[in-house]
């Protein structure tokens, strides 16, 4: 982290001489850096951003995401644990939400768009950690993505399961859009630094904006009392532009804007008649800051400028006013890459004037190359790309990356639009207020989109604090907190509903040999269980002993994110309803051929022999799938989110569990810690342990497979493995098959899940409650056309080649994927996004051709 920087600079029109003063101005400023340190430090910033697979869906489709978790220079975080992502829809309803574990600033997971939760329409994905609701949902990633239905008509579909109550937020609920009037059209100025001033010359931006929140580009010139034209003015792009004026005292100022044929008159911001104007300009090395000021504040004092970025001071600066106007040159490598606030602070230490502009280092982005290892492919064929990672000198660069293939005849893209990993956490994320195609100023760094960019921070806001509150300290402690992890808190409450207070609480979990544990409420009644590793759907009890022998207690389960805030209004891009209107005329022939597989639309009947049959399909046991003493599901398996040997302590029959464990001396003292890495199975009266199996090849390390990734465990004991596997089967046998894209894990598990704590049920005493943890990590399915056993019949229409949301590079900036193309032939197009530990973003597009 840079330290700040104390620097006290003298202003000149030629040079910038650094040197240290001792005056009221300058204690200023050290206090005001002092108190945006304290603030920094109290209230953490975190941004998310989310790399999705694709930029719309069909209900039916999966939702693939990688998140990237960052703090204030984009470096991964280690604070927040736990990401919250939903989907909403355009009245702020949550449809569906999923809380994805973060590790070390990174997440991936998935979102299955079904059509008994959802319907066609637009939707926001918006994520966002504990933390960041302390800042506003202005600061949350918010996405619109567009979501068709190109599933075949209900009459024509055999019957589907009953639908489900959809999750809700409360207190959230916007208007639905009105339909959009071409012809109406909002028009704001906006005086650079803030306030124009009589007599001082000031650039003025501009936004125009329609009724449906999109730019309307706009014409027009200005006049004054007389009206006479002064000046014209055109939008660049985006409905934004700028021109000067320099107002007269007694004169008042109109704008002719001229529209779609039409003429409309408003009025530009009344000048004052003293003040300061602020003006930033930037060349290829320097940032160039002017400030004039008005000759009736002379010799009133000493004004101070300060330049922050990241809530961190970067450049302060002081100077006597005793002219009317100074000039200040400031290299750019002061500045980190994004955006700056320079803000002007008066001789009685108010802020007076404000700018923000972006300062772009060439050196700042990661290079990212990909290579192919064919010039073009056929269909189905093989592919191999080579990533290589570097920074602008070529030096090797090590990070974290996700990258997805998509058929972009199926896909087409309008890159402009793009919520990028460059755009957001470089632009959108520190900025108030929608932004129209955010990657349009990320495409090519010409000159006319550095002074569009420009345009753009003259209308834009920026507000994570107010210097005010800076300055006095009165910013309150930040209301939440981070989170490490997933628990489950609440309320005991007596009759009347007084709180209860120093009633023991027992918490038990409905997986393995159980796991109890137990506290006691506080003055208030209230109890808390810290952090748990499980996933969404695991069962928990409750019990209570009240020692004054209370047995009229009520147990209150406190819901997370019960007050989260109402999503933003964000318009639809039209280029991308006319691109969703084809992704669905394409997606409509792949949902006809999945229909062919007709389980994926019939009522799941759960009868445990359809469960298990499905579980031991692939099995490669010797004694043939499900022929085993005992057989455990991914049904069974449901709630432990952790390797395997954890999973199956206490649930195999006949079989003891011995830890494997390993001294770790400490570095800090002489103690050793002991510590266990997992269990091994032994059947009783052997003192081998059991042969593991996974997939079909013996493992020493199978039961340390995650548990979620496995579709059944069977398990053989006695003479029948030893006949059927010799030696290796003396002392039993444990056959491990993991899951396979040709089934359906997830409809069978969401089925036997808890409906939630809603229906909370009194079984023997104890109070059911589904826990709320974390969501499963699904597995992208990418069939292998080289195994014969895949099935070349069925017609392969994806429009998601591939998806990788893990990828690190080695030390040399590499890694490798491969992967099949599907039947689709035309451009598919490779989207790679990431970043390096020390803050570093990297995007590149990279495109193949398929024959």
């Amino acid at each position: 982290m840079k330290k700040l920087i104390y620097i006290m600079l003298i202003f000149s029109s030629l040079c910038v001489k650094a040197q240290e003063t001792a005056n009221p101005a300058s204690n200023k400023v050290r206090e005001l850096v002092t108190s945006l340190d304290s603030f920094r430090k109290k209230t953490p910033v975190e941004k998310v951003h989310l790399h999705l697979d694709k930029p719309y869906y069909s209900l039916g489709d999966t939702l693939w995401i990688k998140a990237y978790v960052v703090n204030e220079r984009n470096e991964l975080s280690a604070l927040s644990k736990i990401l919250h992502i939903d989907l909403v829809n355009d009245k702020g309803l949550v449809k569906t939400n999923i809380t994805m574990p973060i590790t070390k600033g990174l997440g991936w997971g998935a979102i299955t768009l079904s059509d008994s939760l959802l319907q066609e329409g637009n939707y926001h994905i918006r994520a966002y950690t504990n933390v960041m609701r302390n800042f506003g949902a202005d600061y949350f990633f918010d996405k619109v993505i567009l979501i068709g239905n190109a599933l075949p008509p209900p009459a024509e579909s055999p019957a589907t399961p009953g639908k489900k109550k959809p999750v809700t937020a409360s207190n959230n609920i916007q208007p639905a859009p009105v339909k959009s009037d071409p012809n109406k059209i909002s028009i704001q100025f906006f005086p650079e630094g803030g306030d124009l001033v009589n007599g001082l010359s000031s650039k003025i931006g501009f936004k125009a904006v329609g009724d449906d929140g999109l730019s309307r580009e706009i014409s027009g010139y200005v006049v004054g009392r007389d009206n006479k034209q002064i000046v014209a003015f055109k939008s660049e792009h985006a409905g934004m532009g700028t021109f000067m004026l320099k107002p007269a005292p007694g004169n008042t100022y109109t704008a002719v804007v001229k529209f779609r044929g039409n003429e409309k008159r408003i009025e530009i911001p009344k000048a004052k008649e003293q003040g300061f104007i602020l003006s930033v300009t930037q060349n290829e090395d320097d940032v160039v800051v002017n400030i004039n000021a008005s000759a009736g504040l002379l010799q009133s004092g000493t004004i101070a400028l300060v330049g922050q970025a990241n809530n961190t001071v970067q450049y302060a600066a002081s100077k006597p006013l005793n002219r009317t106007s100074f000039n200040t040159v400031i290299p750019k490598d002061r500045f980190p890459e994004g955006i700056v606030q320079f803000t002007l602070f008066s001789p009685d230490f108010q802020p007076v004037a404000e700018r923000l502009v972006y300062v772009h280092h060439a050196d700042s982005y990661l290079k990212i190359n990909v290579a192919a290892d064919k010039p073009d492919y056929k269909r189905r064929d093989k592919v191999h790309l080579d990533l290589q990672v570097t920074d602008l000198d070529g030096r090797p660069v090590t990070g974290a990356f996700s990258l997805a293939v998509t058929d972009e005849t199926k896909v087409p893209y309008n890159e402009a639009n793009e919520k990028t990993i460059l755009s957001n956490l470089l632009l959108s994320a520190d900025l108030k207020g929608y932004i129209e195609q955010p990657n349009y100023y990320f495409t090519a760094d010409t000159t006319g989109k550095v002074n569009q960019l420009d345009n753009l921070l003259l209308t834009q806001g920026w507000r994570r604090f107010v210097w005010k509150d800076i300055m006095l300290n009165t910013i309150p402690p930040p209301v939440y907190r981070v989170e490490t992890g997933v628990g489950i808190s609440g309320q005991i409450l007596a009759s009347g509903g007084k709180p209860a207070e120093g009633v023991k609480v027992f918490l038990l979990f409905d997986m393995g040999s159980g796991v109890l544990i137990d506290t006691v409420t506080n003055n208030e009644g209230r109890f808390s269980f810290g952090n748990f590793p499980f996933r969404k759907g695991v069962g928990y009890n409750i019990s209570l002993v009240d020692p004054k022998g209370n047995k009229n207690l009520k147990i209150q389960i406190d819901k997370p994110n019960n007050d989260l805030p109402g999503i933003n209004n964000l318009p639809d891009e039209h280029a991308d309803n006319d691109n969703l209107i084809s992704y669905v005329e394409n997606s409509r022939a792949r949902f006809v051929e999945l229909k062919k597989d007709a389980w994926l639309y019939k009522p799941i009947e759960l009868k445990e022999v359809d469960i298990r049959e499905l579980a031991v399909k692939n099995s490669t046991s010797l004694a043939g799938p499900g022929n085993a003493d005992q057989v455990l599901t991914f049904v069974d398996l449901m709630g432990c989110q952790s390797d395997l040997s954890k999973c199956l302590v206490g649930r195999i029959n006949g079989v003891q569990w011995k830890p494997i464990s390993y001294t770790n001396s400490l570095t800090t003292d002489s103690h050793t810690v002991t510590i266990n890495s997992g269990f091994l199975p032994y059947s009783r009266g052997y003192d081998d342990p059991m042969t593991i199996i996974v997939d079909g090849i013996e493992r020493s390390d199978g039961l340390s497979v995650m548990s979620e990734n496995v579709a059944s465990v069977e398990v053989l004991r006695g003479g029948g493995a030893s006949s059927l596997y010799g030696l290796h089967g003396a002392a039993g046998v444990i056959v491990i098959t993991t899951k396979r894209g040709d089934i359906n894990y997830e409809a069978f598990e969401s089925e036997r899940r808890h409906p939630g704590d809603a229906n909370a049920k009194q079984q023997r005493g104890l109070m059911k409650y589904t826990f709320a943890g974390y969501d499963m990590r699904r597995e992208f399915y990418s069939p292998d056309y080289s195994n014969p056993q895949t099935n070349t019949l069925v017609p392969d229409l994806r429009s998601t080649i591939y998806w990788k949301p893990s990828i690190i590079t080695n030390t040399q900036g590499k890694a490798g994927v491969d992967f099949f193309n599907a039947d689709g032939s035309g451009n598919y197009r490779v989207i790679v996004e990431g970043l390096a530990p020390e803050g570093k973003l990297g995007r590149q597009v990279y495109h193949y051709t398929v024959k």
